[in-house]
């Protein structure tokens, strides 16, 4: 019993090490193939310094300052978008991200993407409308 308590003490601490020095590539290699594919667009920061009133404010297309139809709000970890959703297209209304995060919005034909960055974490709303009602995904990774 005297060399049992000591091998478990020694054996749980070898354990523990060995975890705190994998978790990080076991935790990247599963964001990775969770998280939808990289995108291109304008960067908009928000301040570290921001206090609890929301940052930068997203505008892509004045047109979508306008909100016409069925506007839809979303609010993620990353901050929150709201989208209108006008004869079977989706606009971006305004993307306001949280205090540490950036935010990246992409738009192409019958598709939009707003994402909120942050060091380890990005929250994404993507809406789809091409040959299909319009479709909002929301992503947390």
């Amino acid at each position: 019993m005297s060399y049992v308590a000591p091998w478990v003490g020694v054996t749980a601490l070898a354990v523990t090490l060995s975890w705190l020095g994998v978790r990080d590539v076991v935790r990247a290699t599963v964001s990775e193939r969770a998280a939808p594919p990289p995108i291109a667009g304008p960067v908009i920061r928000a301040s570290p310094s921001d206090g609890p009133t929301a940052g930068p404010t997203a505008r892509p297309d004045e047109r979508a300052s306008a909100p016409r139809g069925n506007v839809r709000s979303y609010a993620v970890q990353g901050g929150q978008a709201a989208m209108s959703l006008d004869g079977g297209e989706v606009r971006l209304v305004s993307a306001t991200p949280n205090p540490g995060f950036d935010t990246r919005v992409t738009q192409s034909r019958g598709r939009l993407r707003v994402d909120f960055r942050a060091d380890r974490r990005t929250s994404s709303i993507i809406a789809s409308w091409r040959g299909h009602e319009p479709t909002i995904k929301v992503y947390e990774y």
